[in-house]
């Protein structure tokens, strides 16, 4: 399963090609704008592409379209209701209304001792016990697709 890199939050998840990278963004609950329901005609859940990507799927025409009428530099950004991901190496960038949850949620839980047995939750699989230290790895490990 491919892995990308979400910055400024400097924070790595496992995407599901099969699932496009808006849904496995917002499995990982990072919220981007959809306005149009993720059919590639308004531009809000566009993401800036730092690095890699070549390990995006081509960008189609609608995509393209979208993109010349919503930024100005199509090639630094792309759609993630449009995109998948192939293969790692991606690297985006956040803007403050899409990571401010996310960063929330992990000062709150980071390096901090577990509550309560902590799953994953698709797998089911026991990520952290109760009392022990919720870690950057297990955070990444919630957010990610499998």
């Amino acid at each position: 399963m491919p892995r990308i890199k979400l910055e400024p939050l400097g924070i790595t998840i496992n995407v599901s090609a099969k699932n496009g990278l808006w849904r496995s963004l917002k499995h990982a609950k990072v919220e981007l704008a959809a306005t149009c329901g993720g059919q590639g005609t308004c531009g809000t859940c566009a993401l800036r592409v730092f690095d890699g990507a070549s390990s995006l799927s081509p960008m189609k025409t609608l995509e393209q379209v979208t993109l010349k009428n919503t930024r100005k530099d199509i090639s630094l950004y792309r759609l993630t209701c449009q995109a998948s991901v192939i293969e790692d190496g991606v690297v985006f960038h956040l803007d403050n209304k899409a990571d401010k949850k996310l960063v929330q949620i992990f000062a709150r839980l980071k390096n901090r001792l577990a509550p309560r047995n902590i799953y994953h939750p698709l797998t089911g699989e026991l990520l952290v016990q109760e009392g022990a230290l919720i870690t950057q790895e297990i955070l990444e490990s919630l957010l990610s697709d499998s």
